[in-house]
């Protein structure tokens, strides 16, 4: 696993995180479970090194929430998510 200890999260309310990649995997899985969808553990390993790498590569100490916000729902335009992204639920209008 990579080691992510130097860097924090900055929350909404301005405080700041050890960044915790098993914080985002709990909050994707409270959402897919309202949304009835279920990862397996391949697609979360996925999802923890995307996201792990993808903050690696900005360089940076601290990152927004807001950031990681988008940096886990763009994840989800790679295999193995392709199947579930937007537009490919036929009951979400595109």
């Amino acid at each position: 696993m990579t080691n992510m200890n130097h860097i924090k999260v900055i929350k909404k309310d301005l405080t700041r995180e050890d960044f915790n990649v098993q914080k985002v995997i709990i909050a994707v899985g409270k959402s897919a479970e309202r949304a009835l969808v279920t990862f397996t553990q391949d697609e979360l390993d996925f999802l923890c090194r995307f996201v792990e790498d993808t903050v690696l590569s900005m360089g940076v100490n601290e990152i927004p929430i807001a950031t990681m916000h988008n940096i886990v729902e763009s994840a989800f335009g790679f295999p193995p998510f392709k199947c579930i992204s937007r537009g490919s639920n036929p009951g979400h209008p595109d």
